[in-house]
């Protein structure tokens, strides 16, 4: 395993000319990294990514920047129908996108009758969207996400090289509530069965790449334990954003994390493991995969956001937690952008 610096302090990502600040490569429970990026033209990547959900819906938003584009894209998925919808629309060198250097930032796109708006609130954020036609309906939505000011996170910066690198922040197991409103129809996320998870990503990113990501979180006598994994895009890097969540706090986890599963057959089980301990063991049966494809030319992605539950163990020091049937997802998405 390899041994992680941990960050205990608020520090900038890059230096005066735009590369890695050697003094910001590590790990921290919570965000202290100021994402100051700079120069590096058409490198640089930026996005709030949100997903809110409980045992009926999931829905989910984000507003990104990839330099000389913006994306804006919302989906939801409504469990018992298998009725989705997706929506995303191409922004012209991002303009009008406004975005933090933090996580605990704003986050806004507004064009006609389009608005994304991720406000930041004393421990925690609100979003606010409106999308005026997605899958031939109008979204309304307007969730209240908490964030203690006591809860840990993982918070990560991939250090490919000085020039190439990634601070990613995971944050799981966030409490929410709030009501999305479709057409004629309306859900209430309510604050004791819903969870929030925002992946923020602040970098600048080799052209072509590829990444897994998992989020499996439950409830296990009275406490949110769940577990953030990934894999692939933190190869040889040194470090991972592998780590798990119990009673508020994350450990870390300084190994690779196995993500198995049949890529001519997405929807067959996926087994999810670590790969030296047995921190995190779980099968994971998908039960809807959201396909996004496009191909613009310099932009191309190809994703597999597999929805579906996680049942299996995850192991703190010599305490085993059981999961059962928890909500999650796992992905496995190729990117050339």
């Amino acid at each position: 395993m390899n041994l992680e610096s941990e960050i205990k302090q608020v520090i900038a990502l890059c230096d005066k000319n735009g590369n890695l600040n050697p003094s910001a490569i590590g790990w921290s429970r919570k965000p202290l990294h100021r994402c100051n990026l700079s120069k590096h033209y058409f490198r640089k990547k930026k996005w709030n990514y949100w997903c809110i959900y409980d045992k009926e819906w999931l829905i989910s938003f984000t507003i990104s920047d990839v330099d000389y584009a913006g994306l804006i894209f919302g989906y939801y998925l409504e469990f018992s129908t298998g009725k989705f919808a997706e929506f995303t629309k191409i922004v012209p060198f991002s303009s009008g996108i406004t975005m933090g250097q933090q996580t605990d930032n704003n986050a806004r796109y507004q064009s006609g009758g389009l608005s994304f708006d991720f406000q930041a609130k004393k421990h925690g954020q609100m979003l606010l969207a409106s999308i005026p036609d997605i899958g031939g309906e109008n979204l309304n939505a307007s969730i209240d996400v908490e964030i203690p000011e006591d809860l840990e996170s993982m918070n990560v910066v991939i250090p490919w090289s000085k020039r190439r690198f990634q601070f990613t922040s995971k944050q799981i197991g966030l409490a929410a509530s709030g009501t999305v409103t479709i057409g004629t129809r309306s859900h209430t996320f309510n604050k004791a069965d819903t969870f929030a998870c925002l992946d923020f990503g602040r970098g600048v990113w080799p052209y072509n790449i590829t990444w897994n990501w998992g989020v499996a979180v439950s409830r296990s006598e009275g406490e949110i334990v769940g577990a953030n994994m990934g894999a692939k895009w933190t190869d040889n890097s040194g470090y991972t954003e592998n780590s798990i969540l119990a009673g508020g706090k994350t450990y870390k986890l300084p190994e690779n994390v196995l993500f198995e599963y049949d890529r001519k057959d997405f929807m067959k089980p996926w087994k999810i493991r670590t790969e030296q301990s047995s921190a995190i063991d779980f099968e994971f049966t998908p039960f809807f995969d959201r396909h996004a494809k496009s191909n613009l030319v310099i932009l191309a992605s190809d994703v597999h956001q597999m929805i579906g539950k996680y049942t299996g163990e995850i192991k703190i020091g010599r305490k085993t937690v059981a999961i059962h049937d928890a909500i999650g997802w796992a992905e496995d998405h190729i990117a050339r952008w």
